[in-house]
């Protein structure tokens, strides 16, 4: 391992990885994470499982929500993560339950295994998040096609019991409208 000690990833953090230390994709990897999962050790140290959205380098645009499996010790914690950067001036008076953070808003993004949107409850994807999709990708609708199919693939497995007509009309169907 590079680090004697290895970092402690939060959601809302902000986590620069090199390539090579992460599966799958290519280049350096900034993600702002929205999920943590478990942890898996190999021969080469251990990794964790995480979901949250890829930021564009140069500004941090938002580009899209993957998964990923990151070498702990090769993540980089960058400055400008939401909880951390949301602390309240009134710190030792904040009585809480979440202590002295100010979380940031929340966006309309999925929550898996039930998939229903983090802001409003409803299936997602919900009609605020279909809308600024379709303004999104006005300009090239089969991006939109290809979000879409990677979300339903991924929502079959935890949704195993919805019959796949109904997955198709919720994660694709109204998008052909």
């Amino acid at each position: 391992m590079r680090n004697s000690r290895l970092p402690a990833v939060r959601v809302g953090d902000i986590i620069e990885v090199d390539q090579g230390h992460y599966c799958y994709g290519l280049g350096k990897l900034l993600l702002e994470v929205i999920e943590i999962g478990h942890r898996e050790r190999h021969t080469d140290g251990l990794w964790l499982n995480l979901r949250g959205t890829e930021l564009r380098p140069a500004d941090r645009a938002r580009l899209r929500q993957r998964r990923v499996l990151v070498r702990l010790d090769a993540v980089r914690i960058r400055p400008g993560s939401l909880l951390r950067r949301h602390r309240s001036p009134t710190a030792g008076r904040n009585r809480s339950p979440i202590g002295a953070l100010e979380l940031p808003p929340i966006i309309h993004i999925p929550t898996p295994p039930e998939w229903t949107c983090a802001n409003c409850g409803e299936d997602w994807p919900c009609p605020t998040r279909r809308a600024a999709m379709l303004k999104r990708y006005a300009d090239d609708r089969r991006l939109l096609y290809f979000y879409l199919a990677d979300c339903l693939s991924e929502a079959c497995h935890d949704l195993a019991h919805v019959p796949p007509h109904e997955l198709y009309a919720r994660f694709i169907g109204w998008a052909r409208r």
